[in-house]
């Protein structure tokens, strides 16, 4: 989702060794991971890469065996095509040692006629590597032309290989479906690689309200069979209501919602909820959740109420650490640092007017 702020970022430098790493995880309510930030660096709007503008990254994922990350930009095909890059963000012991990432590629996303998308006619939001020749990929469509939601396989050169069927609840309509720009933010992979797990940022419109200063929102997480395509579960994540309240009459929008998902094991994951409120600017934190307790509301046309949501656990508030902080949509993790403790890199998507922001997490799990 596009949002405009006027924050101003920093840049630090920090590090660790690159070891490949398997991403299971055990967390199962007890011993939840503790997660600290290690590092932030930051690229200046208007950057350009590989003769493209480098910005709109809403998600992101890691290669350990190349010790690569693939990153998506949510640009509608209007400053470039669509596309996803390739970098580096090299580590050293003491953390990033470049004050920038290194970006080694750029691949445009192809549409189903072998073409690059026209502009306006797809929204990028989330990306996950698939094997050995394979991308997942969301876009949001644009419920307000009717165009809808999307999530995508692809080949490693950008060429399309299949879309997944979305159940009927999805699709935009008037008065139910994803609402525009609040549509499948989420993406993540099972750990065992054989169910594709989609997240809406916020409520379809039959399912209830956006969330507001006093309420959160109910968003729908999908799970599909990757070889079939078929739907194997719906849930409920339920955000938490909107941080703060607009103080600039000019920029009076404010919101909350579920911007991307991390699979730790087969039922837990860590979801980043962002907030925004004009005058004052974005909120990030990153929570512990599970389907485990979770009502399975699969082929629900409308949401009743009584369902019980994803149990769920703050494990970070990003803007506590003195870091600042932007519009965080991606999430993934990175390589092993040298004390054993895994690592996360979430991305902040500048809207081609801020800054791109990386920043390094320790986990700590004992």
């Amino acid at each position: 989702m596009n949002h405009r702020a006027t924050l101003t970022a920093v840049t630090a430098l920090a590090g660790a060794a690159l070891v490949a790493t398997p991403t299971a995880v055990q967390a199962h309510g007890t011993g939840l991971p503790r997660l600290s930030l290690v590092e932030t660096i930051s690229v200046p709007a208007g950057t350009v890469q590989l003769g493209t503008a480098f910005g709109g990254l809403s998600g992101i994922d890691y290669d350990p065996a190349t010790g690569t990350y693939t990153a998506i930009s949510d640009d509608r095909s209007a400053l470039a095509p669509a596309r996803w890059y390739t970098l580096r963000l090299p580590l050293d012991r003491t953390g990033f040692r470049d004050a920038a990432p290194r970006v080694t590629g750029v691949t445009t996303i192809l549409d189903r006629t072998g073409a690059p998308f026209a502009n306006g006619t797809v929204d990028p939001e989330s990306i996950r590597l698939a094997g050995r020749d394979r991308v997942l990929w969301t876009s949001e469509g644009a419920a307000a032309t009717g165009i809808a939601p999307t999530i995508r396989e692809a080949s490693k050169d950008g060429a399309f290989r299949r879309d997944y069927r979305l159940p009927d609840a999805y699709p935009p309509a008037e008065g139910r479906g994803v609402r525009n720009n609040l549509a499948f933010e989420s993406l993540t992979l099972s750990a065992d690689g054989r169910s594709i797990v989609a997240a809406t940022e916020s409520a379809l419109a039959q399912d209830g309200p956006i969330a507001t200063l006093t309420e959160g929102a109910d968003a729908r997480v999908l799970v599909l069979d990757r070889s079939s395509g078929r739907a194997r579960a719906e849930y409920v994540y339920h955000t938490d209501p909107i941080t703060n309240a607009p103080t600039d009459p000019a920029n009076p929008f404010a919101d909350r919602g579920l911007t991307e998902l991390l699979a730790l094991n087969d039922t837990d994951y860590l979801a980043i909820e962002r907030s925004f409120a004009g005058g004052v600017g974005f909120t990030v934190q990153v929570f512990w959740t599970t389907t485990r307790g979770a009502t399975n509301a699969l082929g629900r046309d409308a949401l009743t109420g009584t369902e019980r949501a994803m149990p769920k656990r703050l494990l970070l508030d990003l803007n506590a650490t003195g870091t600042p902080v932007d519009n965080v949509e991606g999430i993934t993790w990175g390589p092993r640092l040298p004390t054993g403790d895994r690592s996360l890199v979430l991305v902040a998507d500048d809207n081609f007017a801020t800054v791109t922001q990386f920043h390094l997490l320790r986990v700590r799990t004992r």
